[in-house]
């Protein structure tokens, strides 16, 4: 194998672990009433822990469709199309004539690589503003996820440099 397929490899197994590994770590708090909430209703101060699919999975239980349909594209579908096409653009027997338009798409495609980690900024900046005092951890899937993105930057740059010999 190549180092460039080594690299798309590695970037789906991580890919795949980042999306179902714990991400996020919610901490609910009520602010000043903090103290009567944790008499009254414990349950609700109760941190709940996500993975990038759970996130996607509990807001489309809360209908939040528009949420839904970003991260669905933006963490999971763009990843896994990007990934096939440098799979197919790594191929040592892929046709020079289908190169260029491959190349093409690859270009267009790679910029989404960031996107795929701004998604996940989004819903860490968006829970540390709910009132409060409510907050946000990264756990180790976030991580992951983000060396996938890093191991198909590594991948695109690679495959670049092919495209342009």
């Amino acid at each position: 194998m190549n180092v460039t397929r080594f690299f798309i490899a590695l970037a789906a197994l991580l890919l795949g672990i980042g999306l179902i590994a714990p991400t996020l770590t919610i901490s609910p708090m009520a602010g000043e009433l903090t103290w009567l909430v944790r008499i009254l209703s414990p349950e609700e101060l109760v941190p709940s822990t996500y993975s990038i699919l759970g996130v996607i999975g509990k807001l489309y239980q809360g209908n939040d469709f528009f949420l839904v349909s970003l991260l669905s594209l933006f963490s999971v579908l763009s990843p896994i199309l990007k990934l096939s096409f440098f799979w197919q653009a790594s191929s040592q027997s892929y046709q020079q004539e289908n190169s260029d338009s491959l190349f093409k798409v690859i270009y267009y495609v790679g910029k989404f690589s960031m996107a795929e980690v701004f998604a996940l900024a989004l819903i860490i900046v968006v829970v540390k503003s709910f009132p409060g005092g409510s907050s946000a951890h990264l756990e180790w899937g976030a991580y992951i996820f983000t060396c996938s993105v890093a191991c198909s930057i590594i991948a695109s740059i690679r495959i670049e440099k092919k495209g342009q010999k």
